[in-house]
């Protein structure tokens, strides 16, 4: 599809927005609307099928996020609010076969988006905090781990200086990077991450001083301007 093409798409799109969030100021298909902080994004990532209620009516806004559940946001996210087909796998973790959300761990695994603890497990029910999931959902976006240090002792730092640059924590300036990730917290973290324009890399050669070529990744955003939310499901922020 051609620039203009694709505008039309996105422009047209826009309704879809509309009737996300022209009752955005309660996520009112919950029975606990009133303890919600973060309505819209509430409302928004449920009709997208990135985030649902509870049994019982309810969204339970501060219920503690596990990694498992944030994997699978992120990976319903990226397939358009779908399930995607995995085919049959390998666990790449050991206490992950057998788990509810085993094929959505092992979807953002094999994408470099998730990495287990030191132990070779994955821990999957334990909690994620801010800094993790802000990890996640940049390299969901497009960043790489390893070009962007988001890996050794300095990897909080680094992650949430991107994050703080891409503004993920709009809209949350009391959370705790370090603290467990609550769902009225993360609803509103997802929300900022799949508006955010994504990201890529462009490798170029140059020559260091004894004459050896050597490349480099240069950083930039999408030159389409793509966020999640309109490659996916054609939705403009």
């Amino acid at each position: 599809m051609n620039k203009t093409g694709k505008a039309l798409c996105l422009a047209l799109s826009a309704v879809i927005v509309l009737g996300m969030t022209a009752a955005a100021g309660k996520a009112a298909y919950f029975t606990d609307e009133d303890e919600i902080k973060n309505s819209k994004a509430v409302t928004v990532l449920t009709d997208l099928n990135i985030m649902q209620g509870k049994d019982d009516g309810s969204f339970a806004p501060t219920g503690i996020v596990s990694r498992a559940e944030l994997c699978k946001m992120i990976c319903i996210a990226l397939n358009g609010g779908k399930d995607p087909e995995l085919g049959t796998v390998a666990w790449s973790f050991p206490d992950i076969g057998g788990h509810r959300a085993a094929g959505y761990i092992e979807y953002c695994f094999n994408l470099g988006i998730v990495a287990g603890r030191g132990d070779g497990n994955f821990d999957p029910d334990g909690a994620v905090t801010g800094s993790q999931a802000v990890k996640m959902l940049l390299v969901a976006i497009g960043y790489d781990s390893e070009i962007e240090n988001f890996v050794g002792k300095d990897w909080a730092i680094a992650a949430n200086v991107r994050a703080n640059q891409k503004n993920f924590y709009e809209g949350l300036e009391d959370l705790n990077p370090s603290a467990a990730l609550i769902r009225d917290q993360a609803a509103q973290l997802v929300y900022n991450a799949i508006s955010a324009v994504m990201v890529e890399y462009e490798y170029k050669l140059f020559k260091t001083a004894d004459g050896e070529l050597q490349a480099i990744a240069v950083l930039s955003d999408n030159q389409d301007g793509d966020t999640i939310l309109s490659k996916k499901f054609n939705v403009i922020p």
